[in-house]
């Protein structure tokens, strides 16, 4: 049985080099790459008379891509980049649609946009293409005072034979749908006198939601996470364990006396790499600008996370299971209103602690 599983762990090994064999070939070159440029777009009419001004802050998780791509008759995935660094991105679209139409007189809207991320999936008959648009949207008669309107997340989801052209439009109706929403309910609000906030205020405090201990402690501390909350914290509660395999499935149990089976844990951290455990599956992620990316993703020139390769932590066990994952794309199931043909899960959500597209 020894040996069977030995076999079993080499083979997976041995197919998961075979998979990121094209990555390395490649290298981190503007082939791997597709850059999303935003223009002009027609869209719907929106009240822009009662608009001054339309300012983007930008606090998204992942500052190095927009998502992933498929590319090829063999729809490799590549990374999805901006065309311009993230601070002027979304400004720059903003100014180029909307500007001409805003009135000095108007009301002010500062947008702080958490994740613009874009995906792809081919299916039987057609493709998909997928934009997601998160941003906490405030308002303001003066500029200066700004009351908080709406938490935005939304899902873009359109079909098509060639998607990939498509994505930059998507990105545009997303923020259009983003501005509506936000004139919808933010004007009536004006009118309620809301709680209102200084712009430096609410600036710092989005900026502070990115600093937490996960992304700015110097080393990972080893152990099982029980929670999203513990994996932020850089905290695990249960620092000392061990693998197991039962009835062909991974398990992780405390390395205590009794051996206590550690059941429904968010993930761990194995000499210094990390994990999200979703079911059976152990998924091997890596931090990337101010979140975590799904290692399979990333370049292999900058995959940190070789464990996934070479099984460098827990010996074969976690090893395989991770190789084993590495073949398998895992899908975004959290979101309500896509009961089907879901999205590939290419990272962390950063609020939630759930996969995303």
């Amino acid at each position: 049985m020894r040996r069977r599983s030995l076999l079993i762990f080499l083979g997976a090994i041995s197919l998961a080099q075979a998979a990121f064999a094209q990555d390395a070939v490649y290298g981190d070159t503007a082939v791997n790459k597709k850059t999303v440029s935003l223009k002009k777009y027609k869209l719907d009419e929106l009240p822009l008379d009662k608009v001054a001004a339309i300012e983007v802050l930008s606090v998204q998780w992942d500052t190095a891509r927009l998502g992933f791509v498929q590319v090829g008759m063999g729809n490799r995935r590549i990374e999805a980049v901006p065309s311009l660094p993230y601070d002027q991105y979304l400004q720059q679209y903003i100014r180029q649609q909307y500007g001409e139409k805003l009135t000095a007189s108007g009301v002010h809207l500062l947008w702080a946009v958490k994740d613009v991320r874009i995906n792809e999936r081919t299916f039987q008959m057609s493709e998909k293409s997928f934009c997601r648009l998160k941003a906490d949207a405030y308002i303001s008669r003066d500029g200066q005072q700004y009351a908080l309107v709406q938490a935005f997340d939304t899902v873009i989801v359109r079909g098509g034979m060639d998607v990939t052209k498509r994505h930059d439009e998507n990105i545009s109706r997303a923020l259009h749908q983003l501005l509506r929403t936000t004139l919808e309910k933010g004007l009536p609000l004006l009118d309620e006198q809301p709680a209102l906030q200084p712009k430096d205020a609410i600036k710092a405090a989005q900026l502070a939601a990115l600093d937490i201990p996960i992304l700015t402690d110097a080393a990972y501390t080893d152990g099982v996470y029980a929670s999203f909350g513990e994996f932020k914290a850089n905290k695990p509660s249960i620092t000392a364990f061990k693998t197991i395999k039962s009835r062909n499935r991974f398990k992780l149990y405390e390395d205590n006396a009794s051996r206590t089976p550690i059941e429904n844990c968010w993930g761990f951290c194995a000499k210094g790499e990390l994990y999200r455990v979703v079911g059976d599956a152990v998924i091997a992620i890596e931090k990337s600008g101010h979140g975590f990316v799904v290692s399979n993703y990333l370049q292999a020139a900058r995959r940190r996370n070789q464990a996934m390769l070479w099984s460098a932590v827990g010996g074969g066990m976690i090893g395989s299971a991770i190789a084993a994952g590495a073949m398998k794309p895992y899908m975004v199931t959290t979101i309500p209103y896509i009961t089907r043909q879901h999205p590939e899960a290419t990272a962390l959500d950063m609020e939630t602690g759930e996969l995303t597209l």
